[in-house]
């Protein structure tokens, strides 16, 4: 029907549910059509070829289909063509040709997740030929399979405002061609294996805003030389995950000519000091400094910078000194201080956290009273491994959104608290290595989400609640070194059918070892060493059969666990699920 419309210019059948697009059109007559959009439908079959006798299409959409096999020679007959989105088919695969580099008047070409492979050399030295140089001012190429070094030619798509190449297997360095595309404002290259220094021609792209370079194994130094004509500069982001010797030297008193919004650097080297560079970053919103080698306090100038953040991660340093309470945050806030050498009472800041990272410091005194009431809408907790004392303070009991606390390897004391049935979609409690004592309580049954509850190395006593049998998602039970008591409950093996760890070591328990522990057909960890029971070991345990495999991706236990082994105790930290 279509086909018999002469004078129609523009076709839009998006989100329509068309199973099938026609391989053959023995009677096409779309004269007239410059825009064509057929995305998101389902379409399975091969490019057809009578796409290519509209030859006044400027732009065409077959993006998030199902769309198979190689990208056809034919699209070189389509040189009005401004626009082709064939992103998101994951079928579409072969080399990029040199024909498609032919399409001199294209502007956006979009072939993000697919399975393309080869080198892309060959395209892109196409496009550098075009007579009055390429239009093409977007380029993606993300999520495939390319590789093979970037080439010269590159730095001759002086348009360029856009280029995506993350997430494929490129080699190489950056050419120093790279230089030319003073157009160019966001640069995309994380996830590759590309290396080498950085070109100097790099501090020559005076427009680029956003740049992502994560996950290379880069090399050398970046210098102010390579920065120093980024005047747009908004947004930087590397991180380090594989080899990469890659560290930064820039002079104490560099002044950048840009004003960064976003920068996220992590396990690269800008220490031992603290980036003076940073002093007339006034605009920042995101600032992640993780892993970085610093060994320095979090200078004066750093606090009276007022921001505004989002996030502040300078966990993994040597950080040292005291924590001013007058950061601001916007919803929803993160900060990760973990891991360093700060000290003094807990910070607490804008009521808009919602993520609270502080463990492993040397943070002293009590839990805030006020916890509860200043950051109400926190989601996840940890403030294990300081020198926390006292009791846990009532407002913890409003923190209602909470998906994890964790507050192990501290010296805190008192009872477990009755309000934490409160905190009703807790994910993770981690209570270790304290000195709390007292009953488990009853309410601690209602946390119905609970999957990690870890209360072992206090001074709990009494029985298991059977409240507990509530608690049927549970994913890890650790008791261990208390002084509970009675018999080790049955109802455990029928009420908790996905628990993978059962660590009841180091108690007073008694009595006989129930078979409906065998109905633990998850449980991959068992250790009820150092009680005083009696009786046989049932026949059923061979029953475990989970024991024999690894456990998948979905249950890696997320947090740490004492471990013994053929006579020694290990804490098993990342690792564990091992």
């Amino acid at each position: 029907i279509f086909s018999k419309l002469p004078s129609i210019v523009e076709l839009h059948l998006p989100n329509s549910n068309l199973p099938i697009l026609p391989i053959h059109f023995p009677s096409l007559n779309f004269t007239s059509l410059q825009v064509l959009d057929l995305s998101n439908n389902g379409f399975n079959s091969t490019i057809p070829h009578w796409l290519f006798n509209i030859t006044n299409l400027l732009s065409l959409d077959l993006n998030s289909n199902d769309l198979q096999g190689d990208i056809p020679d034919g699209f070189a007959s389509l040189n009005s063509l401004q626009l082709l989105d064939l992103s998101g088919n994951s079928f579409l695969e072969g080399q990029l040709s040199r024909n498609l580099g032919t399409l001199c008047n294209l502007q956006t070409l979009k072939l993000s997740l697919n399975q393309f492979r080869g080198e892309v050399s060959d395209f892109i030295d196409g496009l550098s030929e075009c007579i009055n140089s390429s239009s093409l001012a977007r380029l993606e190429l993300g999520y495939n399979q390319l590789t093979g070094n970037l080439p010269i030619s590159l730095g001759y798509l002086k348009n360029l405002r856009y280029l995506e190449l993350w997430y494929n297997s490129f080699l190489g360095s950056i050419p120093p061609s790279i230089g030319n595309l003073t157009f160019l404002e966001e640069l995309y290259l994380t996830s590759n294996q590309m290396n080498g220094k950085f070109p100097e021609s790099f501090g020559q792209l005076s427009a680029i805003r956003v740049l992502e370079l994560s996950d290379n194994q880069w090399e050398g130094f970046i210098t102010e030389a390579h920065l120093r004509n980024l005047t747009s500069l908004e947004e930087l982001s590397l991180i380090k995950t594989s080899n990469s010797s890659l560290s930064f030297n820039i002079s104490f008193d560099w002044i950048p000519p840009f004003k960064l919004r976003y920068l996220v650097i992590r396990y690269y080297q800008l220490g031992p000091k603290f980036p003076t560079w940073l002093r007339n970053q006034t605009e920042l919103t995101t600032l992640v400094l993780n892993g970085a080698s610093i060994s320095d306090t979090l200078p004066s100038w750093f606090w009276q910078l007022n921001l505004t953040l989002d996030e502040l991660d300078v966990g993994g340093n040597h950080l040292s000194g005291r924590i001013p309470n007058t950061l601001v945050f916007r919803f929803p806030g993160s900060v990760d201080l973990s891991s360093n050498r700060f000290e003094g009472p807990l910070p607490l800041w804008s009521s808009n956290l919602t993520k609270l990272y502080l463990r492993d410091n040397l943070f002293s005194g009590p839990i805030p009273n006020d916890l509860g009431q200043k950051t109400p809408f926190l989601t996840d907790l940890d403030i294990s491994f300081n020198s926390l004392n006292g009791s846990i303070p009532q407002s913890v009991g409003n923190l209602k959104q909470l998906l994890t606390l964790v507050i192990s390897n501290n010296n805190l004391s008192g009872g477990i608290p009755q309000f934490l049935k409160n905190i009703s979609s807790l994910y993770i409690l981690d209570m270790t290595k304290n000195n709390f004592s007292g009953e488990i309580p009853e309410s601690i049954g209602s946390l119905l989400t609970i999957r990690f509850l870890v209360l072992s190395n206090n001074h709990l006593s009494g029985e298991i609640p059977p409240s507990l049998k509530n608690c049927s998602l549970m994913d890890s039970l650790d008791l261990g070194e208390n002084q509970l008591s009675g018999n080790i409950p049955a109802w455990i093996g029928e009420s908790m059918p996905s628990l993978s760890i059962l660590r009841l070591r180091s108690n007073h328990f008694n009595g006989t070892i129930p078979s409906e522990l065998c109905k633990l057909s998850a449980l991959h960890i068992l250790d009820l060493s150092h009680n005083n029971l009696s009786g046989p070991i049932p026949h059923c345990v061979g029953d475990f059969s989970a024991m024999k495999v690894k456990p998948p991706d979905t249950e890696i236990y997320q947090g740490s666990l004492q471990v013994a082994i053929k006579g020694t105790q290990y804490v098993y930290q990342q690792t564990l699920y091992l």
